[in-house]
């Protein structure tokens, strides 16, 4: 394992380690996790005894080999940034619900006693909206919705 405790300082030096050891201590890698957990609310700590999954992808969008004015081509060419738009609408709904197939398959239903964790959690969606400063959190979204 490598806990690294100087992201407030953004992480000097981890970078350069990382490189170093790329082929010795780090060689043999199949998945990193990164904890960077905050309060729920102000009266409590957080504990973390679970993490998300969170998956880094490269997407390469190629079109004209430079940038063509709307006036004398625009609507007779795809363009790499309307492209770009139609992938990433196909992947969560405003509600934050993965459209991705199949990525919940492995997912263990939440139980009953798991659930019931939730009822004693110190938290109130106005203090995470006031944090943020916006109402747009997914839960005030889906009563809107």
């Amino acid at each position: 394992m490598c806990f690294e405790g100087m992201e407030k300082s953004g992480s000097e030096g981890l970078d350069e380690l990382i490189i170093a050891e790329a082929k010795g201590y780090f060689a043999d890698i199949d998945a990193v996790c990164i904890s960077d957990n905050y309060w729920l609310g102000t009266k409590k700590p957080c504990l973390t005894y679970g993490l998300c999954d969170i998956s880094y992808f490269l997407l390469e969008v190629k079109g004209p080999s430079r940038d063509l004015h709307s006036g004398v081509f625009g609507g007779t060419v795809h363009e790499p940034m309307t492209d770009l738009t139609l992938l990433l609408s196909k992947l969560v709904t405003p509600n934050g619900e993965i459209l991705i197939p199949g990525i919940s398959d492995d997912v263990a239903v939440v139980t009953a006693s798991e659930s019931s964790t939730y009822n004693t959690l110190d938290f109130e969606i106005g203090e995470l909206e006031e944090a943020v400063g916006s109402k747009t959190s997914f839960t005030t979204r889906r009563r809107k919705l």
